[in-house]
């Protein structure tokens, strides 16, 4: 395990004496439901989960919120940036209370381009987060609509920390609507599925 990644990021800057990494960074603790950015918002900070959860996704045409991803401690979200003309639409809101740190975007970027084991950390993480979005891909065409339930509800049945030290598992804070939008099935079949299974 790299130093970084043993650390955290925040601590191994702050161990190197990297300059500014104080004025470009900040600690947040966010009550559930608060909007951290949203559509068409193009430029965000760089956001790092310290404890709880949460859920990105885009709006519809008609404005109705459609989540993509449920993101947890030790993941970092927001605009990178790495494709300047492409559209940034998506939305962030926290599940839970939760805690995150905030970093300067490009503070951030000249970190990855100057420092070896910060660029390993997010090389790493940006990965995960592919992995993640292909493995509920490859899930959607390989499964059926309530196998596919089964298996998301299987896999956010794991305990997280909220900010206020509260032991939650994700699979109970997570919305019926928000299992449907990453099942690509509908609300009313998760209900029937989930109740099917008591």
């Amino acid at each position: 395990m790299s130093k970084v990644a043993e650390m955290g990021l925040y601590n191994y800057l702050v161990s190197k004496n990297i300059p500014g990494v104080k004025e470009k960074s900040a600690f947040h603790t966010l009550r559930k439901g608060t909007s951290l950015y949203g559509a068409p918002q193009r430029f965000t900070d760089i956001y790092e989960i310290i404890s709880g959860a949460v859920k990105l996704g885009r709006l519809s045409p008609k404005g109705k919120e459609c989540v993509y991803e449920i993101v947890t401690p030790g993941e970092f979200f927001g605009n990178l940036a790495f494709l300047p003309d492409a559209p940034f639409n998506e939305f962030s809101k926290t599940l839970t209370a939760t805690e995150i740190r905030s970093y300067d975007l490009n503070f951030l970027k000249h970190l990855m381009t100057h420092d070896p084991e910060v660029a390993e950390l997010f090389y790493g993480k940006i990965v995960e987060r592919w992995n993640k979005t292909e493995s509920l891909l490859f899930y959607i065409r390989s499964y059926e609509p309530r196998k596919r339930i089964e298996m998301l509800q299987e896999a956010m049945h794991k305990k997280i920390m909220t900010a206020v030290n509260k032991e939650v598992y994700l699979d109970k804070i997570i919305s019926l609507q928000d299992m449907a939008d990453l099942t690509a099935t509908t609300r009313q079949l998760v209900a029937d599925t989930l109740h099917s299974e008591l």
